[in-house]
């Protein structure tokens, strides 16, 4: 099996005292802070604080949290797990030049950051054809004329 390279970080790895410390933290809404072996403390901006409270949270909630650069180089199957498809369908993306890659030999490469914009992009995509699709049933005024087809037809009967 493939995996995509990352800094990996399981929650079932804290202990009971960092478990403790960690759910203080989410409950006080503290803001984290470097501090450096001088004793200085260097406040952190507020886009790294909410990507540390964002990460805080899902650890709360006992998911794992993955770490992967931007640039990092994925093989076909670990960027088909990413976007949560099938290694073939992946690389019929690809070969209908859906994606960009890069071959290294024989094996074809993606940058993460492209499949983060492919899955922007498509996610954009959906949510336009549904509002479009909306707008249409609301312009012919289907939605009034709502039929349950759960329902048996009382008229039929």
């Amino acid at each position: 099996m493939s995996t995509i390279p990352e800094t990996r970080f399981d929650p079932s790895a804290l202990s009971d005292e960092d478990k403790q410390q960690l759910q203080k933290a989410l409950q006080l809404d503290v803001l984290p802070v470097l501090l450096s072996k001088g004793g200085d403390v260097i406040e952190l901006p507020k886009s790294v604080n909410d990507l540390f409270s964002e990460i805080l949270q899902a650890i709360r909630r006992k998911e794992t949290v993955f770490l992967i650069h931007e640039d990092e180089a994925l093989t076909t199957q670990a960027a088909a797990d990413y976007l949560g498809v099938s290694r073939q369908f992946f690389v019929r993306l690809l070969e209908d030049r859906k994606l960009p890659f890069h071959r290294v030999g024989t094996h074809r490469r993606v940058l993460f950051k492209d499949l983060v914009i492919y899955r922007q992009t498509r996610s954009q995509e959906r949510r336009t054809k549904l509002d479009q699709m909306t707008d249409a049933l609301v312009e012919a005024d289907l939605d009034a004329q709502y039929i349950d087809l759960t329902r048996p037809d009382s008229e039929s009967a």
